[in-house]
């Protein structure tokens, strides 16, 4: 299977330094991921450990970004949230499988198709996030991890 490379560019960016990192660490995870699969050189241990080092970091990323969401009103939240559980259903569905040790072939394609949802997601709601930062009436400056 012919590797999909996807790159990062600032039209992903959300202009909050920390999810944008996030979000390019979690592509980074995936391309490496993708890598990994197909190879002999690691055992179904391994890769499963890379795997689930991927899961954390994107369940920890979505906690994270919907804690900033709510601390600056972000009125798309509920939606964004509701992408957000769609994909956690997906990975736990694909984890089982991983875990599991079947179809591990099949995941590079899971794989290639994550990295596209992600950059789909980012480009078409998280950059929302920028959008509601550059408002005309958003005069407050407010710690957007804690939300004072």
């Amino acid at each position: 299977m012919t590797e999909t490379v996807l790159e990062w560019s600032d039209q992903f960016s959300t202009d909050i330094v920390s999810i944008d990192r996030q979000h390019q660490n979690l592509l980074q995870l995936l391309q490496n991921l993708q890598v990994v699969l197909p190879s002999d050189d690691k055992t179904l241990s391994d890769k499963q450990g890379i795997y689930m080092n991927l899961v954390d970091h994107a369940l920890m990323h979505f906690e994270y970004e919907e804690r900033i969401m709510r601390n600056i009103g972000y009125p798309g939240i509920d939606e964004h949230i509701q992408e957000h559980d769609e994909l956690r259903t997906e990975i736990g569905n694909i984890t089982k499988k991983v875990m599991d040790g079947k179809e591990l072939e099949e995941l590079i394609g899971l794989v290639c198709m994550v990295q596209v949802w992600l950059l789909r997601h980012i480009s078409a709601s998280d950059t929302k996030i920028r959008d509601h930062l550059h408002r005309d009436d958003n005069e407050l400056v407010i710690d957007l991890y804690t939300g004072t």
